[in-house]
């Protein structure tokens, strides 16, 4: 999906890494999921000079420009390499580095194993954003209350489940070659094949074929973890990579995991007729959210819709149907591990979280050595090898380091090295990066949350504030009679930093960027809450959220005519 796929396994970072400013500077570096605009067929008119002949300089604040060299799009290598830069995974996080590698006229060569889009594109974000927009038509069609609202009167609604698939399928493809053709058009050589390290600056992919590079990324993504004693048929007992496939639509599905993917998929089974059980591990649900989040969001999203749900347990083994005899699912206490229920069912969905995919990338050839699977990184995202050591001209983002589960966070990571092979150095701010959940209603949600931020205050010695508003005061959401919803900042009242903001209500993975490049651009409550926002919309409730906050008045305000520095 969208978002990180874990509730047990893998969670936030709680830290900060630092921030030299926003990523994104120029309209081509848009992005839908973390895909550029050139995903949806947009390409650029003319390309700049590009630039070869690199000489990189130790110090951060000296860097060498790059002589103009070719005109195709790809830049000319140095003698000694076939390449500047070898991207291994063509996904969302190898797209966008690749293509911000040939704006700084690197040439560039992407490998890919599978299909050009990861798991974002084929197996995540881009079709599962398709089955939700189909459930919250249903969603919003079957809620005669609702209609009626408007003065609208609507007969019994229906859908044809292979219709919907296809719907899912179509988009995944046509973003899946649009990818293709924006890299191949820009001039990145796209090769096929299963690629690995075979050493300091090379690759190996495919059968027999080696490459060189002055620096390689490894961007190779993640699989559906799937715990022992779960047997996947992918029938009766699939992960989120067979669900999205639609092929059926039981009348009863276990999700074992509460997390995103469980929430987004609890989102579109209920639409279209299914009864859900949630299996969570922890002693709550929605385990990585804001807690007043969670509680809102399942008073609204679970309560009211055919879900129950069995918490603090795990599911040790999982049988699929067969034989005429349904999908079996034995439960056990999380914390004594002694035997609690026995579920049948007729269908299981695995939700619990994701695996890096690094097995057979030829780690041991440069002595890296995993860390559960994730491969060590520092806040440049350069790889650290068994005694600690960078490993020169070595990076890896994106699942596989393990440090935000996110495809947009991929792409994010993906450009800041390709800042810091190309000559500027360039660390990038993780609590900066947001996630979304897109249930009907939304979550979404930047930085830290409340227990979080008051953790940190208290080592660190400031005082935590917190303020919130609701969308039943915003004229946009009671105009579409949507105004079930919060908004929620967490910030220091010295200073008037943002440390976190949550939203709960419609559209919410849209509003939440304002915050999120507020946060990335250091940006105080003093200074944005002087902005101003178009009535009547949505963007209202965070200008509210803005203005509630209170901010001690010592805390300085910059003014317009200052620059700010990026």
């Amino acid at each position: 999906m969208a978002l990180s796929f874990s509730q047990t396994s893998f969670t936030r970072p709680n830290h900060v890494l630092g921030s030299t400013g926003s990523v994104f500077s120029t309209p081509r570096s848009l992005r839908f999921c973390g895909l550029r605009r050139e995903a949806f067929g947009f390409s650029p008119s003319n390309q700049l000079a590009l630039r070869s002949d690199r000489i990189r300089i130790p110090s951060r604040k000296s860097f060498q420009v790059f002589a103009s060299a070719s005109s195709n799009g790809n830049g000319a290598p140095p003698k000694s390499f076939d390449y500047d830069l070898i991207i291994i995974g063509a996904g969302v996080g190898g797209h966008g580095a690749a293509l911000h590698a040939v704006e700084k006229g690197l040439k560039t060569a992407i490998i890919e194993g599978d299909v050009v889009g990861g798991t974002c594109v084929n197996r995540g974000c881009v079709p599962s954003k398709a089955l939700l927009a189909v459930s919250g038509r249903m969603r919003e069609l079957q809620n005669e209350h609702h209609m009626k609202s408007f003065g609208l009167q609507v007969s019994a609604a229906g859908y044809d489940r292979q219709g919907v698939a296809d719907h899912a399928n179509n988009l995944a493809t046509k973003i899946r070659n649009n990818l293709t053709n924006s890299m191949k058009a820009l001039g990145v050589d796209i090769l096929t094949g299963f690629g690995s390290v075979l050493g300091p600056q090379k690759v190996k992919y495919g059968k027999d074929n080696i490459i060189t590079a002055k620096d390689i990324i490894i961007a190779t993504g993640s699989v559906p973890f799937v715990p022992k004693g779960i047997e996947v048929d992918g029938k009766t007992v699939i992960t989120s990579d067979h669900a999205l496939k639609l092929e059926s639509v039981p009348d009863w599905i276990a999700i074992v995991g509460s997390g995103y993917i469980g929430l987004e998929f609890s989102d579109v089974y209920t639409a279209l007729g299914s009864e859900v059980t949630f299996i969570e591990a922890l002693d709550q649900l929605m385990p990585g959210f804001d807690p007043e989040i969670s509680k809102l969001a399942q008073r609204v999203l679970i309560n009211p819709r055919k879900i129950d749900y069995h918490t603090g347990v795990f599911a040790s083994k999982i049988t699929p149907a067969k034989d005429g005899k349904p999908v079996l699912i034995e439960l056990i206490d999380a914390k004594t591990k002694e035997p609690k229920d026995t579920l049948e069912v007729d269908a299981a969905l695995i939700a619990t979280g994701r695996a890096p995919f690094t097995n057979g990338l030829g780690l041991e050839n440069v002595n890296v050595v995993t860390q559960r699977g994730f491969i060590p990184v520092d806040e440049r995202m350069r790889v650290i090898d068994g005694n600690g050591t960078l490993v020169p001209n070595l990076y890896c983002i994106g699942d596989a380091n393990g440090k935000l589960m996110l495809a947009h966070a991929a792409s994010a990571q993906g450009i800041s090295v390709v800042e810091q092979v190309s000559g500027r150095d360039h660390v990038l701010n993780h609590l900066s990066i947001p996630a979304a959940c897109f249930t009907h209603p939304e979550i979404s949600m930047v930085g830290l949350t409340e227990p979080q931020a008051k953790e940190k205050g208290e080592k660190e010695g400031f005082k935590v504030s917190v303020v919130k508003t609701s969308f039943k005061a915003n004229t946009k959401a009671l105009a579409e009679n949507e105004g079930e919803g919060i908004a929620k900042m967490i910030y220091r009242p010295d200073n008037g930093e943002i440390l976190g903001v949550h939203i709960f209500g419609l559209h919410a993975a849209d509003l939440i960027h304002e915050a999120s490049n507020a946060i990335a651009l250091g940006t105080r409550i003093q200074d944005i809450k002087l902005a101003v926002h178009a009535h009547p919309t949505l963007s209202e409730v965070l200008d509210e959220l803005f203005k509630a906050a209170k901010v001690e008045s010592h805390a300085t305000t910059r003014t317009v005519s200052e620059k700010v520095v990026v």
